[in-house]
C-alpha cells in the first residue's frame, strides 16, 4: 500500500524536488558571496566608523531572495491546500473511492499509507528548505540582532507549519468531501491556529521574565536614557511606564520627546509639564545640549520618578520555544491525522 501511495504521489514529490533544486541553487551561489561580504565588510566597520551605511547596504542585498525568505510561511499553505486537502476530497469528487474502498486494504490502511507518505514528503521539503534558508541567511540574521522578529521562517519550527497544514488539508477534505472548500477551510484554519500561537500561545511556551529600572538623565533632547538588563535581541512584550506613586502613562514609549511651550516651559511628551523651566527653551549646540539645558532636562525627568516594567522572553529562551512549538504542532498533526483515519472509517 505504501508503494501506491508513492506512486500517486510522485509528480508532487517531483515538481516539489525541481523547486528545490532551483532555490537550492540560488542559495549556493549568492551564499558565498553573503558571507564574503559580512567578514569583509561588516565584521571590524567599527574600526573604520561606516557601519551605519554598510550594514544597510548589506540588509539590501539580493531582495529577491530576502523576500523569498520572508513570505516561505506560504510553503505550509500552498502544501496543506495542494498536497494534503485534496487527499480524500479529490476521492469524492472523482468518485474513485467506491473502486479505491472496496479493495482488499481497508480504508484506514488506505488513508494511513497516504498520510504517511505525504507526511514523510512534507517533513522532508520543509526541512530541506528551512535548512537552506537559515544556512543562507545566517549572515543577514546577525547582523539585524533579532530573532524572534524571524522566529517563523527559520530553523526548525517552519517544519511543523508544514506537517500541521498538511495533516489540516487531509482531515478537512475528509469532513467536507469536496476539493475546493477543502482548501479554502485549510487556508482559513491554518491561519486561525497560526494567529493563536503567534498572538497568545507562543509568549507563554517558556517563562516569561520581568525587569524594572528608572528612567533618568536625558542623553539628548530628543529622548531619554533607559537602564535595565534588556538586550537588543530580547522578545519584549509589555512595557509599562509608572511614576512614584504608581500612576500609569499608557501613552509614554516610544518616540518620547520634549515638546517646548515659550518662556522655558517644556512637557515631557505622554507624562506632564516639567515643573521647572528649562534655559534657553531645548536650543542646542553643535555640541549638543549645553551643560545647563542638560542638568534642567535631568531634573524634570528625575522629577516624576518614572520607571518602566518590562515583561520580555529573553534570546536565551529562542530555541526551547522553537522546540516547544515544534511539538504543538508536530502533536496537532497527529490528532488531525488519527481523526482522519477515524472518520473516514465511518459508514
Amino acid at each position: 500500500m505504501i508503494w501506491f501511495a508513492w506512486r500517486q504521489f510522485r509528480t508532487q514529490a517531483l515538481i516539489a524536488f525541481v523547486l528545490l533544486l532551483a532555490v537550492g541553487i540560488a542559495f549556493l551561489v549568492t551564499g558565498p558571496h553573503v558571507l564574503h561580504t559580512y567578514h569583509t565588510q561588516i565584521v571590524g566597520c567599527s574600526a573604520r566608523h561606516d557601519c551605519t551605511a554598510v550594514r544597510g547596504s548589506f540588509l539590501s542585498a539580493y531582495p529577491f531572495l530576502q523576500n523569498l525568505l520572508t513570505e516561505s510561511e506560504l510553503l505550509a499553505v500552498v502544501i496543506g491546500i495542494f498536497w494534503g486537502a485534496p487527499v480524500v476530497a479529490r476521492e469524492f469528487d472523482t468518485g474513485t473511492y467506491r473502486l479505491a474502498w472496496t479493495q482488499s486494504a481497508s480504508r484506514a490502511r488506505w488513508l494511513s499509507a497516504k498520510v504517511l507518505v505525504g507526511g514523510i514528503a512534507t517533513v522532508i521539503t520543509a526541512g530541506v528548505f528551512t535548512l537552506m534558508a537559515t544556512w543562507w541567511s545566517s549572515p543577514i540574521d546577525r547582523v539585524r540582532d533579532q530573532p524572534f522578529s524571524l522566529f517563523d521562517t527559520r530553523d526548525i519550527v517552519p517544519i511543523g507549519y508544514a506537517l500541521f497544514a498538511f495533516a489540516l488539508g487531509v482531515a478537512l477534505g475528509a469532513v467536507v468531501r469536496r476539493v475546493i472548500p477543502a482548501m479554502v477551510l485549510t487556508i482559513a484554519g491554518f491561519a486561525a491556529v497560526r494567529g493563536l500561537f503567534n498572538f497568545v500561545i507562543r509568549q507563554h511556551l517558556a517563562t516569561i521574565l520581568h525587569t524594572s529600572f528608572s528612567l533618568t538623565s536625558p542623553a539628548t533632547t530628543g529622548g531619554i536614557r533607559i537602564g535595565g538588563n534588556i538586550n537588543p535581541g530580547d522578545w519584549i512584550l509589555t512595557t509599562v511606564t509608572k511614576n512614584g506613586a504608581g500612576k500609569v502613562f499608557p501613552r509614554f514609549g516610544n518616540g518620547i520627546d520634549f515638546q517646548p511651550h515659550g518662556n522655558g516651559s517644556v512637557t515631557l511628551q505622554g507624562v506632564g509639564r516639567c515643573p521647572n523651566k528649562i534655559p534657553g527653551g531645548l536650543g542646542t549646540g553643535r555640541s549638543g545640549p549645553p551643560a545647563a539645558v542638560r542638568e534642567a532636562l535631568s531634573k524634570c525627568v528625575n522629577s516624576f520618578h518614572l520607571h518602566q516594567i518590562v515583561s520580555y522572553q529573553p534570546v536565551s529562551h529562542y530555541w526551547g520555544i522553537q522546540w516547544l512549538e515544534l511539538a504543538s504542532y508536530v502533536v496537532l498533526s497527529a490528532i488531525l491525522a488519527v481523526f482522519s483515519v477515524w472518520w473516514i472509517r465511518r459508514p
